[in-house]
């Protein structure tokens, strides 16, 4: 039979799931602490806020929402380590896709797909393609979003080729990451993480489907810090898109600028701080 042991810490992320969690290990004297992701804090972690130990903030904006600054400790979102080894290999990795000087545009909405990022990125792939730019465009379609873009390209009279990559998922992030210069995607909060990682500028389309609209509000902290251009998606053309990208693209410097604005937004020790406050808590 087996023994019960009684945790040592719990430690909750929101959701509806560990919310209950948390709160009964904290009626019963366990350690607790909860970690907010996002710029604008959802329910349960600001319901939960006042009864864990510890409360760890990814952004300043998040502080007071979270209803308790006298325990909150701003320690960013952890990376993962890749993000940082990768971005090391910077040039090794723009040669072997071969992007020589060109600009590498990095472009996503999600695993499964955004029909509407979809949409919009083919008409820039397509005025990339007709003005023929000097980029080298990397784009990943998700699982949804293949035939989509396929009839897309016929429609609007462009392909893959030198220019352009069509995947449906990216599998190697880290790699991509490094090698980009500009990046547009979601502004989910593990996204923008590695964005300010590894310090890329970023035109960012917030999901309006998630909770609290939290994304939107993740993006315009990086707007604020000139490190991102947002774009809701209900103001959302692929017109809008290409002009866009072309100021940015046609003002010198502003890419470097952008990138170097996301890297102080960042905090590449976010995980040693966590463990350290989580070690300190447990063992008083």
């Amino acid at each position: 039979m087996m023994k019960e042991v009684q945790p040592d810490l719990v430690i909750g992320c929101g959701g509806y799931v560990s919310g209950p969690v948390v709160r009964c290990a904290a009626k019963m004297g366990i350690h607790t602490a909860l970690h907010e992701q996002n710029a604008f804090p959802g329910v349960t972690n600001k319901l939960l806020a006042p009864d864990v130990d510890i409360v760890f903030a990814a952004v300043p904006a998040a502080v007071e929402k979270l209803g308790a600054p006298q325990k909150t400790i701003v320690v960013g979102n952890p990376v993962r380590p890749e993000v940082f080894t990768q971005a090391k290999n910077r040039d090794a990795i723009r040669a072997q896709l071969g992007a020589g000087d060109r600009t590498v545009i990095l472009s996503f909405g999600g695993s499964l797909g955004a029909r509407r990022v979809n949409e919009v990125v083919a008409d820039l792939c397509a005025w990339e393609q007709k003005e023929h730019k000097p980029v080298l465009h990397i784009h990943a379609t998700g699982q949804y979003g293949v035939e989509l873009f396929q009839n897309l390209e016929k429609e609007k009279g462009f392909a893959p080729g030198e220019s352009l990559v069509v995947k449906e998922y990216i599998n190697n992030m880290p790699e991509l990451l490094a090698a980009a210069d500009l990046v547009i995607s979601r502004a989910g909060a593990l996204t923008l993480a590695e964005l300010e990682a590894v310090g890329r500028a970023a035109v960012l389309i917030p999901s309006p489907n998630v909770a609290e609209n939290h994304q939107y509000y993740n993006a315009l902290e990086l707007q604020k810090a000139g490190a991102a251009v947002v774009i809701e998606e209900k103001n959302l053309t692929g017109d809008g898109l290409v002009k866009t990208v072309e100021e940015l693209l046609t003002t010198p410097g502003k890419l470097a600028e952008m990138g170097a604005n996301a890297k102080t937004l960042g905090n590449p020790h976010s995980l040693d701080m966590i463990t350290e406050k989580l070690l300190e808590l447990v063992n008083s």
